[in-house]
């Protein structure tokens, strides 16, 4: 969608309502539509109810990674070489004005969820170059060479190792067993609990994490036979310095970006919190807390699942207590190039299957039979 086009719906509907899927990417877009649209006079409302789509299909909607029923009343936005968080944030920065630094760093934490950076070319893939350079500048937002782990800055190497899900490491995340004894031979301790590495410094620093990367690998070989270029999607981060009620806090984007996803999936109606997150810094501190008491188990319980599925052994997920929704174990699968083409991401909870919106969609299930079969949560029935 052109820019143009977009200035000129939203300035012909002053009241609308905003649709989006339960991708992170959508969700973040949702939030900063509502805040930045209402504060400029607009009547706005989000509704992740796929089926006011169907019911209300002359009332105007901006739908979010979602394919419309009424091409003059409802728009998309949607996109293959930028988040649709970084899309909104540059034509509202165009249409309204001035937009906040933390819509805009949501917008390349959404362009990292997407897979649309190149560390080797040192670029995102679209429009989140503009942002990255203003917020880069401003040290913001500033690329690490280190590990893509959860928490490797703040934890010991194992730790991260071990409750990182994307990128997924069969064999090392949720294997506390295999993470220690890998750390043990590379660094060469008697006490692995000890060694600590983010930020890759010297010529040594390089070696280690090579060797690291390489007997990661030949240990994700053991348990499945499918190559997920680890060594590709292991290397490259960024620090985020966001400013809460006068304190800076140091974030790594990949902690970050892994906490809100697997929130995500947390509950039946938590891709709606996730809208919250740009209307308050807040939402991080919460989210964060609420991930970290339950992510350890879930990295033990979802780590087996994932390699059976790789082995061809598994075919639908169980639920967990911290985890009611399939999203989750699609994001995993989609960062890494292996969900099927042929099938749905099945999650199983009290005795019934289920899938989301966004895989009806993705396996062309035409959008109003999709819209009609889902609940108000995006959940489907299979």
């Amino acid at each position: 969608m052109s820019e143009k086009t977009f200035i000129d719906f939203i300035e012909s509907y002053r009241s609308l309502t905003v649709v989006s899927d339960s991708s992170l990417d959508s969700l973040l877009s949702a939030g900063i539509l509502f805040k930045n649209l209402s504060e400029h006079g607009w009547d706005v409302r989000v509704n992740l109810d796929p089926k006011i789509l169907v019911d209300y299909r002359d009332d105007p909607a901006i739908l979010l990674n979602l394919k419309p029923l009424n091409a003059k009343k409802q728009i998309t936005l949607s996109t293959t070489t930028s988040s649709v968080t970084a899309l909104v944030v540059t034509m509202l920065e165009k249409s309204i004005g001035s937009i906040s630094k933390w819509d805009k760093v949501l917008a390349l934490l959404s362009a990292l969820y997407r897979g649309y950076y190149d560390f080797k070319a040192g670029s995102f893939l679209g429009v989140e170059n503009t942002i990255f350079s203003e917020l880069s500048t401003q040290k913001i937002f500033t690329e690490v060479v280190g590990l893509r782990l959860w928490g490797a800055k703040r934890r010991n190497l194992v730790a991260a190792l071990t409750r990182t899900l994307i990128p997924f490491i069969p064999g090392i995340t949720g294997n506390v067993e295999n993470a220690t004894k890998v750390v043990r031979e590379v660094y060469g301790v008697n006490d692995p609990l000890s060694v600590k590495q983010k930020e890759l410094t010297s010529d040594e620093d390089v070696k280690r994490i090579s060797d690291l990367i390489k007997r990661i690998n030949e240990i994700s070989q053991h348990y499945v036979k499918k190559d997920l270029q680890l060594q590709l999607k292991l290397v490259g981060d960024f620090y985020m310095y966001i400013q809460v009620h006068g304190v800076v806090l140091e974030l790594e984007a990949y902690e970050t970006l892994g906490n809100l996803v697997v929130y995500g999936s947390m509950c039946k109606n938590c891709p709606l919190d996730l809208v919250l997150t740009p209307l308050s810094i807040d939402m991080l501190s919460q989210i964060f807390a609420l991930c970290s008491s339950s992510l350890d188990y879930l990295a033990i319980s979802l780590s087996n699942q994932i390699v059976e599925f790789l082995r061809d052994e598994r075919s639908i997920f169980e639920c967990e207590d911290s985890m009611q929704r399939p999203d989750l174990v699609i994001d995993i699968l989609l960062y890494h190039g292996i969900i099927p083409r042929d099938r749905p991401i099945k999650l199983l909870c009290n005795g019934e299957e289920m899938t989301t919106l966004r895989e009806l969609l993705r396996l062309g299930v035409k959008p109003e039979e999709a819209y009609s079969k889902c609940t108000e949560d995006q959940l489907c029935k299979v």
